[in-house]
């Protein structure tokens, strides 16, 4: 049976092929058309990292402005959930997110989707930043794209870009107040400090709520938490077409109950958002990213090097509860100083571009890429006073676990596209990348006030990994508004080595190997000639060998990463705008995903299972989101409204398919009244108060999507 929505999707394929390119229209008509009736061409910044046109673009990407954003309400990465096709976003309350693109699943700290600022890769889990501000475009990049993005990639790539400013000075001011004490405040400033030389852009966010989950043991709310997020770049334009830009993003979080969580799907839907812990602490999380970017355009050459600082501190105040539960049995501490838990990423890229010279035949790309990671890591499983409640002999102790990680690595690539003629040109790419892992263990034992006595001294493990990422492919354009593209591409995440836990059975410094994505697509994408009508089609087959699976160890929390199998994943995309009247904007973008392991074994209670056929974990069925857009002009001022629909299709959370979430669909709108400066709107989002599971644990930890929730935004500006 198909799912639900499909019949939507292929109803806009045949309306597609009915208004298409093939549509013939006098040229002195189309010249009569009124521009505010057409689609905007959109400029991305792409797969190989330089402007382009997206409809020139062999590739699956969705764009999203910042005219979208604001239509939108997007305020955080997880709000991009369901916008791209088969593109799904979950998250376990603690500000980090799990992404799925075609059935590849970010499951640990090596992520399987990237995420770029400005072209700076945001190196793992830890050192990006959830929350957007200031943004002027996102670009949601699908399939493997190892050749230009190298490790961690192999799902795709989420791009971030920021506004840039200009001579004119611009101020822009934002504030909304919702439900659950919602709270929202930014500002944003940009000027040239030397007209046509220096400029400076700085913004500031300021977001906070009370939180959805009430801790009846306290009675008092459970994840009420803050954020804020700095900015600060400064560009200079030298002479002989150079320009220096520097970057410092400042983000800092702190979350009264970072993960709020049910021991089960039954706990969960039957008390909603209402949980039991005694042990309460604030999660704090500070990041800091800096970055600088000298880049020169030449008449045949262009030059860009980059370098990149990141760190991240998290840290828990207190003891975290692990029991989830009202008893003191097992909680989480971490807080043992900036000498732990304190990850640090240092990266640099030099890449050489062919310029947009008109006439060339080849266009190419090539470049070096260096990295260094450092994680030191210590956490102590605590076991309380109702330790014995589980079994354990002992009471008031703790395991420590130590994880000092190193990593090094570096890579070339190189990428070309040859134009064969007219229509046709052949596209092909390879990268090579090395990379070094040092991890040190330890464990010790703790009974306090007594001194803590080694349970294995310091041992270190080393393990270098070689990874070869090519694509090839072939594009044909049947005119400059028309594309239809074949593609082999190839994706990795790194390799690495298994951290210590509490569980004495798993034994640490085990290798595990790179997890590789070989992807076939074929895609067409083109505008009508009236420019009211822009599509991209897609059809990609995935075949995923050496899947890193995480295990998690309880009651600590560590991850345990193995080889367990291979997956098959085949699928089906549609994005369609539209814009059949002036004001009207029509979008609905569409994924069907068939994601199963075809060998896969885990062990469950010691003894080995066999998952062959079951659904690859955090990948729906289908994926659906319409909006509709309308913008009429009052007198001067502008009537605006915006009504999106998003559609999630069943998904499994566990390896053997026991968690599931059967589809459900999403409700959200936006209207508001935009003056000469001044911009006044009201938002709901989830307005049908939809109860679903956003994220949950292999061991059946739940936690639900986010509530419904109202509110009202005013922006000040001027531009």
């Amino acid at each position: 049976m198909l799912p639900k929505g499909t019949l939507l999707l292929f109803t806009c394929y045949l309306l597609a092929s009915t208004l298409g390119v093939s549509q013939t229209i006098p040229t002195d008509t189309i010249k009569n058309i009124n521009p505010e009736k057409q689609l905007d061409e959109v400029i991305i910044f792409g797969v190989e990292k330089k402007q382009q046109k997206l409809l020139s673009s062999p590739h699956s990407i969705t764009h999203i402005d910042k005219n979208q954003i604001q239509n939108l309400r997007i305020w955080d990465i997880h709000q991009l959930k369901n916008i791209a096709p088969n593109f799904n976003l979950a998250h376990s309350g603690d500000n980090r997110n799990i992404a799925s693109i075609r059935g590849i699943v970010t499951t640990s700290y090596d992520q399987a989707v990237a995420t770029y600022i400005d072209g700076v890769p945001q190196f793992n889990l830890d050192t990006y930043i959830p929350q957007l501000n200031d943004i002027e475009s996102i670009e949601v990049i699908r399939g493997p794209q190892g050749t230009f993005y190298g490790r961690n990639s192999m799902g795709g790539v989420i791009n971030i870009i920021t506004q840039s400013p200009k001579n004119k000075p611009s101020l822009q001011a934002d504030l909304s107040l919702g439900n659950f004490d919602q709270k929202r405040a930014s500002i944003q400033l940009k000027s040239a400090l030397i007209k046509d030389k220096l400029f400076l852009s700085t913004s500031y966010l300021y977001d906070a709520k009370n939180g959805f989950y009430t801790n009846e043991y306290t009675n008092a709310s459970y994840d009420k938490q803050n954020q804020r997020l700095a900015n600060l770049q400064l560009r200079y334009l030298m002479k002989k077409n150079w320009s220096l830009q520097a970057t410092i993003k400042n983000y800092t979080g702190k979350n009264h109950g970072a993960f709020p969580l049910n021991a089960d799907k039954e706990s969960a839907f039957k008390n909603p958002y209402q949980l039991s812990q005694n042990q309460t602490t604030f999660m704090n999380d500070q990041t800091n990213n800096l970055s600088l970017i000298l880049q020169h355009k030449g008449a045949n050459t262009n030059i860009t090097l980059q370098s990149s600082y990141q760190n991240n501190y998290r840290y828990y105040d207190n003891t975290l509860d692990a029991d989830f539960s009202q008893f003191s049995i097992i909680g989480i501490f971490n807080n043992y100083g900036q000498s732990y838990n304190n990850v640090k990423a240092f990266t640099n890229e030099l890449r050489i571009q062919s310029a947009d010279v008109k006439n060339n035949k080849l266009k190419w790309s090539t470049g070096l890429f260096q990295y260094t990671n450092n994680s030191p890591t210590k956490q102590a499983t605590v076991f309380g006073k109702d330790a014995g409640f589980i079994g354990v002999p002992d009471t008031d102790f703790s395991l420590i676990s130590y994880n000092l990680s190193n990593t090094n690595g570096f890579a070339g690539y190189g990428h070309g596209n040859y134009q064969i003629n007219n229509n046709l040109s052949l596209q092909a790419g390879t990268r090579f990348d090395y990379e070094n892992r040092s991890l040190t263990v330890k464990s010790e034992y703790e009974k306090q006030p007594y001194p803590a006595f080694p349970i294995l001294s310091d041992t270190t493990g080393q393990k270098g990994f070689l990874a070869f990422s090519p694509k090839i492919g072939l594009n044909y354009a049947f005119s400059n508004q028309q594309l239809l593209y074949i593609t082999y591409s190839r994706g990795f995440r790194s390799g690495g080595l298994t951290n210590i836990s509490s569980d004495p059975s798993q034994a640490p410094l085990s290798a595990f190997l790179p997890e590789y994505a070989n992807m076939y697509e074929i895609g067409l994408k083109g505008m009508n000639q009236k420019k009211t009508l822009q599509y991209a089609l897609a059809a990609f087959y995935n075949h995923v060998n050496n899947i890193q699976t995480p295990f998690l160890v309880l009651p600590d929390a560590i991850t345990i990463t193995k080889n367990a199998g291979t997956m098959r994943s085949n699928g089906f995309e549609w994005e369609l705008t539209a814009k059949p009247m002036k004001g009207f904007t029509f979008q609905y973008n569409a994924g069907i995903t068939n994601a199963t392991y075809k060998t896969f074994t885990a062990v469950s209670n010691g003894t080995q299972i066999d998952l062959k056929d079951k659904k690859q974990i955090f990948t729906p069925s289908t994926t659906q989101f319409a909006s509709a857009t309308y913008q009429k002009n009052i007198g001067k001022q502008e009537l605006w409204s915006n009504l999106q629909y998003l559609f999630t299709g069943n998904q499994y959370f566990d390896f053997a398919n026991t968690i599931e979430q059967r589809a459900y669909g999403l409700l959200h709108a936006q209207m508001g009244m935009k003056f000469s400066k001044l911009n006044i709107s009201v938002w709901a989002r989830n307005i049908k108060n939809k109860r679903y599971i956003s994220y949950a644990y292999e061991f059946g930890a739940v936690h639900l999507g986010n509530p419904r929730t109202v509110g009202i935004g005013l922006s000040y500006s001027i531009l």
